[in-house]
């Protein structure tokens, strides 16, 4: 379930950087971080004994122990498809002087497979390895958390795609991250990739400064009612729609971005300055087809 979001990857080691003045004593530091970060300390003492905290012995489903122990009891707690992976960020770091930063499946002794997030460093003396340390914490939940928010954007991004009516799903920086098809055509795009992950101040540099609040109001948590003024490809007039900015969150109701909703009476193009540029000389082409009235009566 994990495997697109599993990480692994080297970090600079500070093995040899000097150190400065403690800003606080070494060992409160540590009791603070374990205590209020969620995360452990172990560490490898070359040539294979390992030290694990409580915390780790918990995590990884040990018990607790003072005594150390064998480094290939340590791989062994991790899942059977990332073992390897470990071993070779050890490696790596052992002979690239570098440090590692991974998320990696540990396969505890009861059945339950959780996902566990490590940095790690090397120590060295007189220029040889002393010994491997770091720090690993719990991030299953957040990583289910991440795959469920995933899951649901990519819902509805498939159904934006297909949906008969101007919809468009931005990004907490306003950029596009899917619309649909009558959203490209009324703004005179043709193909997604001409929007996909640009931004709405890109797409319009002379957004004006009432819809900019609007979206900014979105951003901040608010359902925003409002109007968009297009022109008909018939008449070749001006017509206001009924518009819906909806905001989407991520967990912890963090908004991640907005959606906006336009509904429709007939196919039309944006006016000039409303989301795209200006309409060429002597007004705007007819599409072919009609647009469902499905969110006519938004209010």
């Amino acid at each position: 379930m994990f495997d697109k979001q599993l990480i692994a990857n080297s970090l600079d080691s500070l093995g040899e950087t000097e150190l400065g003045p403690p800003v606080a004593d070494a060992a409160r530091a540590l009791q603070l971080i374990e205590n209020r970060s969620g995360y452990g300390q172990w560490k490898v003492i070359f040539p294979g004994s390992v030290v694990l905290s409580d915390r780790v012995c918990e995590m990884f489903g040990w018990m607790p122990t003072e005594e150390p122990l064998p480094l290939q009891e340590m791989v062994k707690l991790y899942h059977m498809e990332d073992r390897g992976k470990f071993l070779t960020l050890i490696a790596q770091a052992l002979e690239g002087r570098k440090g590692f930063h991974c998320r990696l499946r540990v396969e505890r002794r009861d059945g339950l497979i959780r996902v566990i997030e490590t940095i790690a460093d090397l120590r060295l003396v007189n220029g040889r390895v002393a010994e491997l340390f770091g720090f690993s914490r719990d991030v299953t939940r957040e990583m289910e958390r991440e795959l469920q928010v995933q899951g649901r954007l990519k819902l509805v991004q498939e159904l934006v795609g297909d949906m008969p009516a101007p919809i468009v799903v931005l990004d907490e920086k306003l950029r596009v991250m899917d619309c649909s098809i009558f959203w490209l055509k009324a703004h005179r795009f043709i193909e997604k990739r001409e929007v996909v992950g640009k931004s709405l101040m890109m797409l319009t540099p002379n957004m004006p400064p009432d819809i900019k609040d609007e979206y900014e109001r979105a951003m901040k948590g608010q359902t925003i009612r409002t109007k968009r003024t297009f022109t008909s490809s018939t008449t070749n007039q001006p017509i206001q729609f009924n518009a819906l900015i909806t905001p989407w969150y991520v967990a912890d109701r963090k908004v991640g971005g907005i959606t906006i909703v336009i509904g429709w009476s007939e196919v039309a193009l944006a006016r000039p300055n409303a989301i795209s540029g200006n309409l060429p000389p002597g007004g705007a082409d007819p599409f072919d087809g009609s647009l469902l009235d499905l969110l006519k009566n938004v209010s």
